[in-house]
């Protein structure tokens, strides 16, 4: 059986593909695997060969910890242009890794923070509200399956490593500005878009 390090690929394994996140391998064939979303209700069906290259198994509970100092690191990209900020997020949130989701959420929980510090709360594009969003929602689920709790709890722990390990510059009043990404949903336009049965 072929298999992508720790990763068997087996019925009931609990992977992670790109920006679909956290799913169940449901059927394993010899050249194919089936893998259902709980979550939006879809199921892909996808190659062998493109399911070693793209799926993965849940971060451990040592990623996990290294998760935390990211989220709580600063921006590094502070002055990069808007344009290629864009892009490059655009590119962490379809990858899904687990790093490149919490950069993202880091990133823009700095920029609020910022924004909020000069009295400017509100500055992100829709795209870019829509893109923390999805990559808070993606790495919240991620942490719940890996560590057996509830999305909200692990969204909980996503908002604690941004406040304890905040910028030294951002304002004590800006500590609870980002406690979840409610507020985001609440902000972000819809898409229009659903989430559609098919296959790869």
């Amino acid at each position: 059986m072929e298999t992508l390090g720790e990763l068997s690929l087996a019925v009931d394994d609990v992977v992670v593909y790109a920006s679909h996140g956290v799913g169940r391998v449901s059927i394993r064939r010899e050249q194919s695997v089936v893998v259902e979303f709980a979550n939006s209700g879809l199921t892909v069906i996808l190659p062998i060969e493109r399911a070693i290259a793209c799926v993965r198994p849940l971060s451990t509970e040592a990623e996990i910890t290294s998760l935390g100092q990211t989220l709580g690191g600063a921006d590094p990209n502070a002055h990069t242009n808007w344009q290629s900020r864009l892009k490059a997020t655009k590119a962490k949130v379809s990858g899904g890794e687990a790093v490149d989701l919490a950069e993202v959420i880091r990133d823009v929980s700095r920029r609020e923070e910022r924004a909020f510090a000069r009295g400017e709360p509100g500055r992100l594009s829709a795209t870019e509200r829509q893109l923390y969003v999805k990559a808070r929602q993606l790495l919240a689920d991620e942490i719940g399956a890996s560590r057996g709790v509830g999305p909200a709890e692990a969204d909980e722990w996503i908002a604690d490593r941004i406040a304890a390990n905040a910028d030294q510059e951002r304002l004590p009043q800006a500590r609870g500005l980002i406690r979840s990404s409610g507020q985001f949903e609440a902000m972000a336009e819809p898409s229009g878009h659903r989430a559609r049965r098919r296959r790869h």
